[in-house]
């Protein structure tokens, strides 16, 4: 799996990848130099447990596809995977959806390492 998402840190913006469970535990990462595995895990499982219990509380359990979060700094990007999420690390100006070809791929390749 990692290597997978090695493979999409070289798209262009991207700065790392890593797939986390829906409870936020990681599951592995491939994070550019400047970001520290730990403290990145804390952030995103700790994001990702906030967006999912507002959506709850909204009376949308279950809803969340994808999650765009931005700043002036970077981006961080939640993708559902069905029993985990792929979470990309971007640069501030580059454009990332689910409509990317590398970001396809990953997600198609990790879903089948679950199977």
């Amino acid at each position: 799996m990692r290597e997978i998402l090695e493979d999409l840190k070289q798209e262009k913006g991207v700065i790392g990848s890593m797939v986390i469970t829906p409870d936020g535990i990681m599951v592995s990462a491939a994070l550019g130099p400047d970001l520290e595995e730990d403290r990145m895990a804390a952030i995103v499982s700790s994001l990702l447990v906030a967006v999912r219990r507002c959506l709850t509380e909204l009376s949308a359990p279950g809803s969340l596809s994808s999650c765009s979060l931005s700043a002036r700094q970077g981006k961080i990007l939640f993708f559902d995977m069905e029993n985990s999420f792929l979470v990309v690390v971007a640069e501030a100006g580059v454009r990332l959806d689910s409509s990317v070809q590398s970001i396809r791929e990953a997600i198609t390749k990790i879903k089948s390492r679950f199977n």
